[in-house]
């Protein structure tokens, strides 16, 4: 069972999931495809996700099972998150306890896959901020690990993450405003 302690994942306890299953991805870049297909896709289904990221899945296979079930519970945890009024979404990226090099890769590669989920769907939006967004999203997931992974990016890389996990709100609350406001009117002197 995964620890979703105040509805988060642990990056360590599932960044294996995905090697005992048939496909190429990482969980970085699993995590970012379902990110990126839910910012077009509002209702998108587990099935659409793991049909982009699985080749094929044996539920008999006990190993493809659990697996599956740890699959499902990222799902379900993200789009909990991605709903979450107070801003409680998380990367599914390595943590401060990894290395900046694994860090970095894996923004990297989350990056990537959340620019292939948008790319899953016609994107219409005129929204100049959106557009932007995706543009510095994709320079990012064009970065070399190489370059964060020392001492003195420590801080810019926290700062890159923390653009990304806003962005991917921003993104998302743009491209289908659905969240309610949550000041209410009569809190107001």
């Amino acid at each position: 069972m995964i620890k979703m302690a105040n509805n988060t994942l642990d990056y360590d306890e599932v960044k294996n999931v995905l090697h005992k299953l048939n496909t190429d991805d990482t969980i970085a870049s699993a995590h970012g495809i379902l990110c990126g297909f839910s910012c077009i896709r509002p209702e998108v289904k587990l099935d659409d996700w793991l049909n982009e990221v699985l080749v094929s899945i044996d539920l008999n296979n006990l190993n493809e099972k659990e697996a599956h079930e740890k699959l499902a519970q990222i799902y379900n945890t993200t789009l909990s998150q991605l709903d979450d009024a107070t801003l409680n979404f998380q990367l599914l990226i390595a943590d401060e306890n990894c290395t900046l090099r694994e860090q970095a890769d894996t923004l990297i590669q989350w990056c990537q896959g959340f620019l292939v989920g948008l790319g899953l769907q016609k994107i219409s939006t005129h929204d100049e901020d959106v557009l932007e967004m995706i543009k510095d999203f994709s320079e990012i997931a064009q970065l070399d690990g190489n370059v964060l992974d020392n001492e003195e990016n420590a801080n810019d890389l926290s700062e890159i993450i923390e653009f990304v996990r806003m962005g991917t709100l921003f993104i998302q609350e743009t491209l289908q405003p659905s969240k309610q406001d949550y000041v209410a009117t009569n809190t107001l002197h």
